[in-house]
Parts: C-alpha cells; sequence; structure tokens
C-alpha cells in the first residue's frame, strides 16, 4: 500500500510517500478501513512548518519513522471474526490505541476509569511503537491507502455526512472532548481564538452542545473570518498587526482595555476562551481576553515558547489542556448531549446537524502522490486560502 512517510530522507522535506507491506490484523477484533479521506491536521503541520514550539517531552513516547494521517474516515474491507463491525460499514477511526487496543489487561489506572485519552501505556511500545494511529508504524494511517483499527477505535459514519467531508470528525471530537472537560457555563460568551480548522471546529461544537453561548471568533485572515461566519459565528473579529482588535474585543464585553503598543490587555474580558493556533502570540492572547476567573482552554498543541502568564495570576484565571478523544461522564446542553457518550459520537452529532459545513471549510483535496502541494498548500494559508486540506486516496 502507498503511504506517506515521515522519515526526513530528503533533507529539504521530511516526508516521502513510500510502498509499504500492507499488514496483516493484529488479532480478531480489529478491522482493516480503504482511507476515503484523511485530513491535514495543524498538529501535523508543526512537523513541516516549526511554528510553535518543540515539545521534547513527548519525544520518548514516539517513533520513528512513522506513517502519517490522524483524521481518518474509510469504508470497512476486511474484519476479523470477533469486530462486530461489518464489511462495508462506512467508519471514522479514534486515532487513541489505549490499553484495551493493545491488549494490555488489567488496563491502566486510567484505562479503569474511562480517560482512555490520558492512558498510561501510551509509551508501552505493546502492538505497536507509536502512540496513536498517524504517529505510528505497521498499521497504515490516514495518509495511506488503508489502515488498521481495532472496534473499539470504530464509529459508524451516519449517512448525513459525505465522504468529502467525512474527515472533520476529528478536530470536532478534539474540541467536544475539550468543552466537556471544563465545560462553559451555558449562556456565557466565548471568544476562539484562532479560525483555522480547530477554531472553526470549536465554534461548531459550541453551537451544537452549548447553544446558547454567543460566540466571537478572533481570525487572522480575510478568508477565515468569512469562514467563521458562514459557520454561524455571533461575532466575527479580523486581528490586527496594530492591535487595534483590542478595542473590538472590549466593546463586545463591555470592558476596556489596558496597556500599551502589543502588550495590551482587557481589563476584564470573556469569561471562556478557546485557544485553537497553538503559537506564542495566540496563547498570550487568550490569556489576555480572558475575564477574572475565567477558563482557557487550550487546545492548539503549544510547546515550548515564551507567552505572557501575567493574567493567569493577575486574572487568577485557569488554563486546562486537553487532548485527543474519549468517554466523556458530563451533560451538555444541547444535541442530546448527555452523560457517558465518546466525543467521536457527539462530533458526528455536530456534523450531521451541519454546523461544520464541507462546503466551507473542505477547501482542497489532492490524491497522496500530490502530497507536497498538500501539505505546502495547507502551511501557506494566506496565499491559498486553505481552511481544511484533505487527501483521498
Amino acid at each position: 500500500m502507498r503511504a506517506v512517510v515521515f522519515d526526513m530522507v530528503d533533507p529539504e522535506f521530511p516526508a516521502s510517500l513510500s510502498e509499504l507491506p500492507e499488514p496483516e490484523l493484529p488479532g480478531p477484533s480489529w478491522a482493516r478501513i480503504a482511507v476515503t479521506a484523511g485530513g491535514i491536521c495543524g498538529s501535523d503541520l508543526h512537523l513541516f512548518a516549526h511554528n510553535t514550539g518543540p515539545s521534547p517531552t513527548l519525544a520518548s513516547i514516539g517513533t520513528f519513522p512513522f506513517v502519517l494521517g490522524h483524521e481518518t474516515a474509510g469504508r470497512v474491507v476486511e474484519a476479523g471474526p470477533g469486530c462486530s463491525i461489518g464489511a462495508g460499514t462506512r467508519v471514522v477511526v479514534d486515532p487513541c490505541i489505549p490499553c484495551l487496543p493493545r491488549g494490555i489487561d488489567p488496563p491502566c489506572a486510567n484505562c479503569a476509569r474511562g480517560w482512555t485519552s490520558s492512558c498510561l501505556n501510551l509509551d508501552s511500545r505493546v502492538l505497536t511503537s507509536g502512540r496513536s494511529l498517524g504517529y505510528t508504524q505497521g498499521l497504515g494511517g490516514g495518509w495511506a491507502d488503508s489502515v488498521l483499527a481495532h472496534e473499539s477505535m470504530l464509529h459508524p459514519l451516519p449517512d448525513a455526512i459525505g465522504d468529502r467531508g467525512a474527515s472533520l470528525y476529528e478536530p470536532v471530537s478534539i474540541a467536544c472532548h475539550a468543552l466537556m472537560r471544563a465545560m462553559p457555563e451555558d449562556g456565557d460568551p466565548v471568544l476562539v481564538v484562532g479560525a483555522g480548522i480547530i477554531g472553526l471546529a470549536a465554534l461548531a461544537a459550541l453551537r451544537g452542545l452549548f447553544p446558547h453561548c454567543p460566540v466571537t471568533v478572533l481570525a487572522r485572515h480575510p478568508h477565515q473570518a468569512e469562514a467563521a461566519v458562514a459557520c454561524g459565528a455571533d461575532h466575527v473579529v479580523l486581528g490586527d498587526p496594530d492591535n487595534g482588535h483590542w478595542e473590538e474585543l472590549a466593546s463586545l464585553t463591555g470592558t476596556r482595555v489596558v496597556g500599551r503598543k502589543r502588550h495590551q490587555m482587557l481589563m476584564g474580558g470573556f469569561p471562556y476562551v478557546v485557544e485553537a493556533v497553538g503559537s506564542p502570540q495566540s496563547v498570550t492572547e487568550a490569556l489576555r481576553a480572558v475575564a477574572h476567573r475565567g477558563t482557557v482552554l487550550l487546545l492548539g498543541a503549544a510547546g515550548i515558547s515564551e507567552v505572557d502568564l501575567t493574567p493567569i495570576w493577575y486574572k487568577e484565571a485557569a488554563l486546562v489542556g486537553s487532548i485527543d478523544h474519549t468517554v466523556d461522564a458530563s451533560s451538555s446542553p444541547g444535541l442530546a448531549g448527555g452523560p457517558g457518550r465518546h466525543s467521536v459520537d457527539r462530533a458526528l452529532d455536530v456534523l450531521a446537524a451541519g454546523l461544520l459545513p464541507e462546503s466551507v471549510v473542505v477547501t482542497h483535496e489532492f490524491g497522496l502522490e500530490e502530497y507536497r502541494d498538500a501539505i505546502g498548500t495547507a502551511i501557506d494559508r494566506n496565499r491559498s486560502h486553505a481552511i481544511k486540506v484533505v487527501f483521498r486516496p
């Protein structure tokens, strides 16, 4: 099978399109999925653009080289005798590989609690050497012709969601789990910093799960601002290099701006802020925009970087991290958001409701052989006006 592998063979471009042997199913509860859509995630682009600062603390739980692509939708073409999801079923894949798919029994303390996104055995190298699909070997990936997944990782795809936009479930699930982990008060104003795919996914998840929260989106590029409007943001503010956007944010919250030049902050602000980029600038802006005793939700996969932490102690704000996908015990006000639902299933509800229209956000599609053009298009968003770039193997 063909697969895009992060291998650093070419010193000018760290990935290659390789021909790999088709792996065998690891066990009776596994399935082989022919990939119909594999999304390019912002965290993938960090590997190529180096725009958020490194995360060396995670180096020991990875592998090298690895098959890329963790936003994966497709059709089951082979199912083991113990797999409850049969051949022909359209599915999306939770890329996490916690204790159950690895066959680790008894499970770790976090998996036993249901916190599979926080599995303590992601670095165990049992079954496969990487922590998840998209960062491992021997199982394929979303940037490949096929991928293997345990039945616990598979979620049937509703007919209301077409193949072109199916890989959008993954960023929306990231947002759903994060929002359920530290929920906004329904009705509180929310600011989303960033209008790339994670920011727009957070907007869609907020509209679905917390429909009474007015959402303001702070966008960097005009085409992203237009997409945020099309996806139903209550207010969209375009970032100003000269920091004029702070006055606009202050007017929306009935607060005022303090500080000078590039060191401005809202005195007051938004009770809940979603940071959806991961760059030092966006993390700093999220912290400076939060209200006193408010919450900043960190979704942008930031690494080592220099940010202004002053608002955390000055405003007594909470900074909350989140990763991946899991079953969340809490309930949300909207979209049948009862307890005990998996974040991927919540995300599929959001997509089926049309809250993140693929006609707006899936801006570019490429074949695997066009992988260099696809990654370049996704990185150079200002020129290409890309929002979500998708491989269609």
